[in-house]
């Protein structure tokens, strides 16, 4: 690991990964006429956008490990800002932030995001109670995850657009101890009507189950998948869990959407 600067800015630049190819940013006229007041010449604009596009939509999934943990939830503070305000960066102010917490940020990402001739599009974040949903990936592990959406702007137009899933896969337990820190679950309470609970995707990801002893199950919820509910339970965090069968519960989340 290595530290650089961006701009005057700080940032850590981790271990490369390399892009994934993704499309050019079209070339047609009207494509240059959206980012006509960027730079001179259409040929000018496609280049460097191009570069900046690419680099956001090539942006990979987070899987933390043993041997990549999960960096401090305060490392995620400027993420969480953006999408709580709603107000964009340009993207030098972007990679500052996020170049610590992702490992798509090579030096060429880096490059793309600090250059000069694209500082007038707005990097916006956007993501449902993620500041609790980081903490909640932070604190448990076991394959809980959160999620936010990066949307490049130039003015009202948006340019590319890139959802991210965080996965922290360093466990939180002991090895060969399988009761969750949950430590069991208690305050169970009928819910009336008819629930149900959205899990949020990629469809390949697994979320973890529990029963009321704490105990984590060998079975799992894909995503993108909803499942009826018919009760609640909290653990002594006070963390909210629904029941999806007659004891396997999921623990609530900015992934976990209750309907």
């Amino acid at each position: 690991m290595k530290n650089t600067k961006i701009a005057g800015i700080a940032a850590v630049t981790l271990l490369a990964v390399s892009p994934v190819i993704t499309s050019a940013v079209s070339t047609d006229c009207a494509q240059a006429s959206v980012l006509g007041d960027l730079f001179p010449s259409p040929s000018d604009t496609i280049a460097h956008t191009t570069a900046l596009t690419n680099t956001i939509n090539g942006l990979p999934d987070q899987i933390y490990s043993e041997a990549n943990p999960m960096p401090a939830t305060t490392d995620f503070n400027a993420i969480e800002g953006l999408a709580e305000s709603g107000k964009g960066v340009a993207p030098v102010n972007f990679s500052s932030f996020f170049a610590g917490i992702n490992l798509g940020m090579n030096s060429d990402a880096i490059k793309a995001l600090s250059d000069t001739k694209v500082q007038k599009l707005r990097i916006y974040v956007s993501g449902n109670s993620l500041k609790q949903s980081v903490q909640n990936a932070y604190d448990h592990g076991n394959g809980a995850s959160f999620s936010f959406t990066i949307t490049v702007k130039n003015g009202d137009n948006t340019i590319a657009t890139k959802t991210l899933t965080y996965t922290n896969n360093t466990g939180k337990t002991p090895a060969g101890n399988e009761t969750s820190t949950t430590k069991g679950l208690s305050n169970v309470t009928d819910l009336t009507g008819h629930h149900t609970v959205s899990l949020a995707g990629p469809s390949g990801f697994v979320y973890s189950l529990f029963s009321l002893s704490g105990k984590k199950s060998n079975r799992g919820l894909a995503g993108e998948t909803a499942w009826y509910t018919d009760k609640t339970a909290t653990d002594a965090q006070g963390n909210t869990y629904y029941r999806v069968s007659t004891d396997e519960w999921v623990e609530a989340s900015g992934n976990v959407s209750f309907n």
